[in-house]
């Protein structure tokens, strides 16, 4: 399994790449699907490894209550969580298969999350110039229901 942890990690990676441009608001932003909002879903999968990390200095239980601290936390705090998790995690853990399925299951919905934003006439569009854009896709629109 420790290939199959290395891969995950290395895709985990490119979303947090683009996910480092958005702005707290987008980050924090409830879409009303999968875990509601990037942060979420990104905290949602850093729990997903706690049954397979090894327990070292209070970690396990500093991820166990990141809902207690939810909205304090901004990207900086999730990246950290992922790098300690990365530090800390059992890849042998019978658990680890589960959890990396169900982490590219929750990756496509921030894949998604970060095409709305993406689009011009969304209503959190608190955009820059500076800002570049998150992904490019020819012919795709996504509308609203």
């Amino acid at each position: 399994m420790t290939i199959d942890y290395n891969w995950v990690k290395t895709e985990r990676q490119q979303v947090l790449d683009k996910v480092k441009n958005l702005s707290d608001s987008e980050f924090a932003f409830n879409f009303g699907f999968g875990e509601g909002s990037i942060k979420k879903s990104l905290l949602a999968i850093a729990n997903l490894y706690q049954p397979s990390l090894n327990s070292t200095n209070g970690f396990t239980s500093s991820l166990e209550n990141y809902k207690d601290n939810e909205q304090t936390l901004n990207f900086t705090d999730v990246q950290n969580y992922f790098n300690d998790i990365d530090a800390h995690v059992n890849p042998e853990h019978h658990s680890i298969a589960q959890s990396i399925a169900e982490e590219f299951r929750r990756l496509g919905h921030i894949d998604t999350m970060l095409h709305i934003i993406d689009q011009d006439d969304h209503r959190i569009a608190e955009r820059t110039n500076s800002r570049q854009k998150v992904t490019e896709r020819l012919n795709m629109t996504i509308t609203r229901l």
